[in-house]
C-alpha cells in the first residue's frame, strides 16, 4: 500500500517536471500551462483508473454469509492489469513556445502532438521534443526543448487493503476497510511524501434464505470507499472514491468453494490544483485541479477459496474493461 501511494505522489510530480529535463526557459512554463491540464489527465488517468478498479475488488470469497457474530479478518491484494492502450497517449503542445529568445511555432519548428508519449503506466523513458531540422532558426535545429514525462513500466496497478466483516441478525453482514491517517515513509531524497487515509463500509444480505431448498448460496452486496492523500501540512493532494453493488453466488465442495458474480461499479478521483517551480530557470507550470473517472462500470468475476480450519486463501479474476486479479488470506469463523 505504501509503495503504491508513493508511486501516485511521484506520478503526479512527473506531470509538472517533464518540461524541465533540458533547457527550459522563463516563458516555456507559461506556454505549457495552457495545455498542462489535459496532458495531466491523459498521463495519470490510466493509473488512477487502475486504483479505482482495485478499490472495487475483493469484497467476498463466498456467498455463504457469516452467522450472527461470525467474522472474517484478512488482507486483500488486487492488481488491475495494464493493457497496451493505457501505456501511451498523445501529448499536446501549445501553438507557440518562446525558447532561447526565439518564438517557435507548432507544426513548423516543432511537432504539436507527441504521439506515443508514455503514461504513468508506460515506459521509463520519455519522448524527446526537438526543434525540427527544417526550422528557420538554424542555431536551434536538432536541439531538445524538453522530454515528455516518463512512466513506471507497470504491468499492473497494485493495491493492498485490510478487510473485516461480521455477521448480524436477519442474514446481514457488515464489511469494513480502514487505514488510519499515516505518514508515507520518506522518499530516497529523505523527504516525507505526505499522508494517507483510507476507509470503506459495506453491507451484504443473504438472498437464498428466501428460496426453499436452494442448491447454491446467493447474496447481494453494496460497498463504498474513500482514499485521501495529503501533504505534510494536511493540504489535500488527491482523493478517490469507489462504489459498487452486485450479486454473488457460490457453491461449497469439501474444502473448496467456487464463487462468482456480477457487479456494477464506479470510481472517481479528484486531483487538487498544483504548480511546480524550477528554481534553476525560474520556470513555473500551473495545473488546475481536475477529476478522473474510472474505466470500469461493470464486471463479471469468478474465483476459488480454500478453507483449512480457520484459515482461508482465495483468488479471483474479474472480466471487465480493466481486468483485475485479486488474492487474499485471512481468518474465518462461521
Amino acid at each position: 500500500m505504501r509503495n503504491v501511494i508513493k508511486s501516485v505522489a511521484v506520478a503526479i510530480g512527473c506531470l509538472t517536471v517533464f518540461c524541465f529535463s533540458s533547457l527550459a526557459q522563463d516563458d516555456l512554463g507559461k506556454q505549457l500551462s495552457k495545455v498542462a491540464e489535459q496532458n495531466a489527465i491523459n498521463y495519470i488517468a490510466p493509473f488512477l483508473s487502475g486504483l479505482g478498479a482495485d478499490l472495487n475488488s475483493g469484497f467476498y470469497h463466498s456467498a455463504d454469509l457469516h452467522n450472527i457474530l461470525g467474522f472474517d479478518v484478512g488482507v486483500k491484494l488486487s492488481a488491475a492489469l495494464t493493457v497496451d492502450e493505457d501505456k501511451v497517449f498523445d501529448l499536446v503542445l501549445p501553438d507557440q513556445i518562446v525558447y532561447s529568445g526565439f518564438t517557435l511555432r507548432a507544426g513548423i519548428d516543432y511537432d504539436k502532438v507527441i504521439t506515443g508519449s508514455p503514461t504513468a503506466l508506460g515506459e521509463t523513458t520519455g519522448r524527446e521534443v526537438k526543434v525540427k531540422s527544417t526550422s528557420g532558426f538554424f542555431p536551434l535545429r536538432g536541439q531538445t526543448i524538453f522530454t515528455t514525462p516518463q512512466g513506471f513500466n507497470l504491468k499492473g496497478v497494485p493495491l493492498i487493503v485490510p478487510q473485516a466483516s461480521v455477521g448480524l441478525p436477519l442474514g446481514i453482514e457488515v464489511i469494513g476497510r480502514f487505514i488510519p491517517t499515516v505518514t508515507i515513509p520518506p522518499s530516497s531524497f529523505g523527504e516525507p511524501v505526505g499522508k494517507v487515509n483510507f476507509i470503506g463500509f459495506g453491507l451484504r444480505h443473504d438472498i437464498d434464505q428466501y428460496i426453499p431448498l436452494c442448491p447454491i448460496d446467493i447474496a447481494v452486496h453494496f460497498m463504498t470507499q474513500k482514499l485521501t492523500i495529503s501533504d505534510n501540512n494536511d493540504n489535500k493532494i488527491l482523493s478517490g472514491s469507489g462504489t459498487a453493488y452486485g450479486v454473488e453466488v457460490s457453491k461449497g465442495l469439501a474444502l473448496l468453494t467456487l464463487y462468482g458474480g456480477f457487479q456494477l461499479e464506479k470510481s472517481s478521483w479528484d486531483v487538487e490544483p498544483y504548480k511546480f517551480s524550477d528554481l534553476s530557470t525560474g520556470t513555473t507550470v500551473q495545473v488546475n485541479g481536475f477529476s478522473v473517472e474510472g474505466k470500469n462500470k461493470s464486471r463479471f468475476h469468478a474465483g476459488v477459496r480454500l478453507l483449512l480450519l480457520l484459515i482461508n486463501v482465495h483468488a479471483d479474476y474479474s472480466f471487465a474493461s480493466q481486468p483485475v486479479i485479486t488474492a487474499g488470506v485471512g481468518i474465518t469463523l462461521r
